[in-house]
């Protein structure tokens, strides 16, 4: 299994659209992947213009493939235009444990 966490910041006035856009276009594309198995997306508290999407995948080839995608390519575009910069990290996870409060 693999993690994707990325971070994306976006332009500051344009927070609203972007979560808007990501709701109703770019998870939706997203998750329609092939090789993604879940995924969140949020808004920073302390940072309300920084968002992160955390994607798990099958694999790292799965993800490079995805790439090739039409849906990954609507879920690009769905915020190309507002972001400003971001961080993007994998890694490989081991079977996730549900903990007590799960």
């Amino acid at each position: 299994m693999l993690l994707e966490i990325a971070e994306i910041d976006v332009r500051h006035g344009s927070e609203d659209a972007f979560a808007k856009a990501m709701r109703e276009t770019g998870i939706p594309a997203l998750a329609a992947c092939e090789g993604v198995i879940s995924l969140q997306f949020g808004r920073g508290v302390e940072k309300p213009s920084r968002f992160t999407f955390n994607v798990v995948w099958t694999s790292m080839d799965a993800h490079d493939a995805a790439r090739k995608l039409d849906s990954f390519n609507s879920f690009r575009s769905a915020f190309d235009d507002m972001a400003i910069g971001g961080t993007m990290h994998h890694y490989e996870m081991d079977q996730a444990i549900a903990g007590a409060s799960a």
